[in-house]
């Protein structure tokens, strides 16, 4: 949080890669179910903040890449997927997808979740299949976010933040960055250093060295935006409609086979669950759950 600069209360910060974190800083702790924390003294003394996951984002994109690539190392490059996507328009056709491929994390801790194609049909291609799944991905992420301002918004008088700056592996495809942009209606922003964590670590040592007087300063001479991705308004109206009608309602509706599923995986009804012990780590900063 602190290489991507997001230090104060209302700031939200994205961070991508085969999975996705969400962080919302706040001026007072808060808790609520679908998310996690809130983590008091993070990441600066007189801060708090709270989290929120996904544990399949770009693992998932990647395994849709290497599922139509076939066998063998010649794999479709993602720019060559991404242009066949771009092509489709929103809502993949009538093709919706879960992306809770590896369970959910937040705002729906399940991990018998998994992930589902609904509204396949022969007209369907691998262009609407990595366009849904990029878009599943999105309205998990709405949906994090939601969770987060839902829990920020019961202990204090916080805005809806309205920017997120995004780092990691989504800012590498022009399509993905502007696909969160519409659907959560909310503006993207992308630092010159795309490396938070490295950035992170060199204005701390900045401080320590004294080379600035606080984590504030360093932040403020340090970091440099370098372009913003604002939600198309047209085409974000056509996703709230498919956030609340389609995705919202395939995660519930489909809960129940997922779990009965976990029943039977590796072998019939008769056979019971899977003695093999699983342990559930919501966070690596959670160690207080």
């Amino acid at each position: 949080m602190i290489g991507l600069g997001t230090i104060r209360p209302g700031q939200l910060c994205l961070i991508t890669g085969s999975s996705h974190l969400h962080c919302l800083i706040t001026k007072q702790p808060t808790s609520a179910p679908g998310t996690w924390g809130a983590y008091r003294g993070a990441p600066l003394a007189n801060t708090c903040f709270a989290e929120g996951g996904q544990s399949s984002t770009g693992s998932l994109v990647r395994w849709v890449r290497d599922l139509v690539s076939g066998p063998g190392d010649d794999k479709i490059s993602y720019k060559v997927l991404d242009d066949e996507a771009a092509a489709i328009p929103p809502g993949s056709d009538g093709l919706v997808a879960l992306e809770t491929w590896q369970g959910s994390r937040t705002p729906h801790t399940d991990p018998l979740a998994r992930g589902a194609f609904a509204g396949l049909t022969l007209a369907h291609s691998r262009a609407h299949m990595f366009r849904s799944i990029l878009e599943a991905v999105c309205y998990g992420t709405r949906a994090c976010f939601d969770a987060l301002e839902t829990a920020a918004s019961q202990s204090s008088d916080m805005p809806k933040a309205d920017e997120v700056v995004i780092a990691g592996g989504a800012t590498r495809s022009p399509l993905w960055l502007q696909l969160h942009a519409d659907i959560t209606g909310r503006s993207f922003t992308i630092n010159e250093n795309t490396d938070g964590p490295l950035l992170g670590c060199a204005i701390l040592a900045s401080v320590g060295a004294g080379i600035h007087a606080s984590v504030d300063d360093a932040v403020e001479q340090m970091i440099r935006r370098e372009r913003k991705i604002e939600p198309r308004e047209d085409v974000r109206k056509v996703y709230d409609r498919l956030y609340n009608e389609l995705y919202l309602k395939l995660r519930p509706g489909v809960k129940e086979v997922f779990h009965a599923i976990s029943e039977v995986r590796g072998g019939d009804a008769s056979e019971g669950r899977s003695s093999t012990p699983f342990i559930i780590s919501p966070s690596l900063l959670a160690a207080d759950w």
